[in-house]
């Protein structure tokens, strides 16, 4: 057991495989054996079936096959299972894999933390079920029929390209469909906005509508209008950014209680997750649905390997979550409930963006794992979750911040475009990114993707010294002459242009470096107001700025326009020279963000 996976005696689920056979009657079940690809973490994995052929297939050859399979619903485990008479069916039938040129079958044994990897396919499903339940799944639902004797109706459900099916039955279920209806959601001044962006003709970004399902709980019926909202924001902003949504509907559902069902993700369908009270002040659950249906782009259209490279999906998918929501919602509340009550009028005022809390994770996962870890080898599920979801929307946002947020567009939506209904790896967007982008961004997905490496850079020091007039021996019309400190007093009382020497200092604390042509810049404002720009490449540990001019230093700040937001400890970024307050004021920010960092890494574990 782990956590929510933990299984009752007599609740546990399977799948047998009662025959399959080819086309022409061949029976292939004698053949079958379970086989674990890869490091056999768990030796006896009976989750991946082999099937060998009578005679191998020749190039552009196919075979057909016929399979019958009889499987057990579990109680809850997840994301799979019933409680009462709530069902959830996901990962319920035997899967293919996939079969890659040059490779071979990828098809790995489950494992915890990973989501799944499969290829596109039509699907014609049939469900039948009691008649009072209501029915959800993935595709068009095309027939419903009723069999009055057994008491049953068997609904009928297609759909084309796409990789899983999933599908849903609860008799308290309340069926509402509403329409995203381009015309009304999107403005022709922001069709051309968006086109101009992207340097796209305006017909190419223009929408489809699109039929919206919503099955929910009778207890949060009054929610309906919130959960429609803010999916017609996905449909909207995920559809003009990276390209219009291609099924003619989409399914949303408000999870049957304790199905550990909410918020997951399936082609055409995706579960949300909500309260009885939900909190008009928080972003959920908006938060929930935007994420939930932008997974049908990242994994659903783009369809990554998530076994191998789980951040293609999830941590494209958190940075496109987040500037939806800043987008459609702005900042919302800090989540306070007690036994599910919201307490958002005492916590209303403390506002937080995704983004902040995306970076407070993200820095205290740099130094666990890179976050191109296969799933199941990162060092724990804490891990995993914050690297592949936070800190890969963190460094996706460090991108965009030395790009620009219009060629970040572009990269997103050519990367999407280029590879929609294909199986794209880390090394596509790598040269999407690289081609859009117009520059070698290479050394920062081996920084900060491909390497356990720390950002930490800081401004160390930032002092002036007033230039006095020396004293010592000096030549001087080829004699020696001695000035004494009193003359250099006397001779500093009387110049009354008084001058300044200002020594700054940065350092590089981390072991993440910028990569070639990339500099960090570094603000010097001095108390007269005046003001110095240096770059520095971060190559060394350190490096020193000297100036000598009229006036003191006032402060000293590297990396002023937060492009970095990776970066490990920002209170170390900035060092003001003389004012009182600064020591506390920067004490204090220091043991916030530890505090910070605190929470979140305390929430994790929950």
């Amino acid at each position: 057991s782990h956590g929510d996976t933990r299984v009752r005696d007599g609740e546990w689920g399977w799948i047998d495989v009662e025959s399959i056979r080819l086309r022409d009657g061949s029976d292939l079940k004698p053949s079958l054996e379970f086989i674990t690809p890869g490091p056999a973490r768990h030796p006896g994995d009976r989750t991946v079936l082999r099937v060998p052929l009578p005679r191998p297939l020749g190039p552009g050859e196919s075979a057909e096959l016929e399979l019958a399979f009889r499987a057990r619903v579990p109680r809850t485990v997840r994301r799979a299972g019933y409680y009462h008479n709530g069902y959830f069916l996901g990962q319920w039938f035997p899967k293919p894999g996939v079969y890659e040129e040059g490779r071979g079958w990828n098809c790995h044994p489950y494992h915890l933390n990973s989501e799944f990897f499969a290829d596109f396919a039509d699907f014609k499903v049939h469900i039948t079920v009691p008649q009072a339940f209501v029915v959800g799944a993935a595709g068009r639902q095309v027939g419903r029929s009723e069999d009055a004797r057994a008491g049953t109706a068997t609904y009928t459900f297609v759909q084309e390209r796409i990789h899983d099916f999933a599908w849903t039955a609860d008799p308290d279920y309340v069926r509402i469909e509403r329409d995203f209806v381009a015309a009304d959601e999107v403005s022709e001044a922001e069709y051309r906005e968006v086109a101009g962006a992207l340097r796209l003709p305006i017909d190419q970004v223009r929408l489809p509508d699109v039929r919206m399902i919503l099955l929910i709980n009778p207890e949060h019926r009054s929610q309906a209008e919130r959960h429609f909202k803010a999916l017609r924001m996905a449909l909207k902003y995920y559809g003009l950014w990276y390209g219009p949504y291609p099924y003619a509907q989409v399914t949303m559902v408000d999870p049957p209680f304790r199905s550990g069902s909410g918020g997951m993700e399936y082609q055409t369908l995706f579960t949300a997750g909500t309260r009885v009270l939900p909190s008009p002040q928080e972003n959920n659950p908006e938060m929930v649905i935007v994420h939930e249906f932008g997974h049908g782009y990242w994994y659903g259209l783009a369809a990554s390997n998530e076994f191998e490279e789980a951040w293609l999906d999830e941590g494209i998918n958190t940075y496109s979550t987040g500037k939806v929501l800043a987008k459609a919602y702005g900042p919302g509340s800090f989540p306070l409930n007690l036994a599910g009550i919201p307490l958002t009028r005492y916590s209303g005022p403390f506002k937080y963006s995704d983004q902040e809390l995306d970076r407070l994770a993200a820095v205290i996962a740099a130094r666990l794992d890179p976050v191109a870890t296969v799933s199941w080898r990162f060092s724990s599920s804490m891990s995993y979750a914050m690297n592949v979801y936070m800190r890969a929307a963190t460094n996706l946002r460090t991108l965009e911040n030395l790009i620009g947020k219009e060629a970040m567009l572009r990269v997103m939506r050519t990367f999407h475009a280029r590879f929609r209904f294909r199986h794209p790896t880390a090394r596509d967007i790598i040269a999407v990114a690289n081609e859009v982008g117009g520059r070698d961004l290479n050394w920062l997905f081996d920084e900060l993707f491909f390497a356990a490496k720390e950002w930490d850079f800081a401004l160390e020091r930032a002092e002036s010294a007033e230039i006095r007039s020396a004293r010592g021996v000096f030549d001087r019309q080829g004699k020696k002459v001695e000035v004494t400190g009193k003359a250099a007093r006397e001779q500093d009382r009387k110049n009354k242009a008084k001058r300044y020497v200002t020594r700054v200092r940065v350092g590089r604390l981390g072991d993440a470096r910028p990569g070639p042509g990339v500099f960090l810049k570094v603000l010097v404002v001095f108390q007269d107001g005046s003001r110095r720009t240096e770059r520095w490449n971060g190559q060394g540990r350190w490096a020193d700025f000297v100036y000598e001019g009229p006036s003191r230093v006032r402060y000293a700040q590297v990396d002023p326009d937060a492009v970095f937001l990776v970066d490990r400890d920002l209170s170390n970024n900035s060092y003001a020279a003389e004012a009182r307050s600064a020591g506390p004021l920067r004490w204090s920010a220091r043991l916030l963000f530890w505090v910070q960092n605190l929470l979140q890494f305390a929430g994790s574990l929950i």
